[in-house]
């Protein structure tokens, strides 16, 4: 009976690794469905003060072409006082048709408050907003 057990914790281990796993990975991501196109945003790393923001964003849709859009256009970074940062760089920039993605590098932020990641003018909204809150300096 012991060494059926033993596979069985095992399994139960690495389950309960992979929802922690999965739920972390679900704290860095956001998502917002309206209209026709889905956008996804998911930080690469959790958000500190003085390091560089890189942010997948995922456009998906199954009725509109996505390849007119820019993403580096028409995604930004909000700072505290409300003006917007564009990325400093794009990577793995790939898809066509009904679905984007690429990763964004913006400037590091200078404070803690919450990170505030804005998508416009994309699948006929004009603004969506994915916030993330920083920790406070130690």
């Amino acid at each position: 009976m012991g060494s059926f057990l033993r596979p069985g914790a095992v399994l139960v281990v690495i389950a309960l690794w992979a929802v922690g796993i999965s739920d972390a990975q679900e704290g860095l991501t956001k998502r917002d469905r309206q209209g026709p196109v889905t956008v996804t945003v998911t930080l690469t790393e959790s958000p500190s003060s003085g390091v560089p923001v890189r942010a997948k964003i995922v456009l998906d849709t199954h009725s509109i072409a996505l390849d007119g859009i820019a993403l580096e256009q028409v995604v930004a970074l909000r700072v505290p006082d409300g003006s917007e940062v564009g990325p400093t760089a794009v990577e793995q920039a790939q898809g066509r048709g009904h679905h984007r993605e690429a990763v964004l590098i913006f400037p590091p932020l200078a404070s803690p408050g919450a990170l505030r990641i804005v998508v416009r003018n994309v699948g006929s909204v004009a603004e969506r907003q994915f916030i993330w809150e920083l920790p406070p300096k130690p």
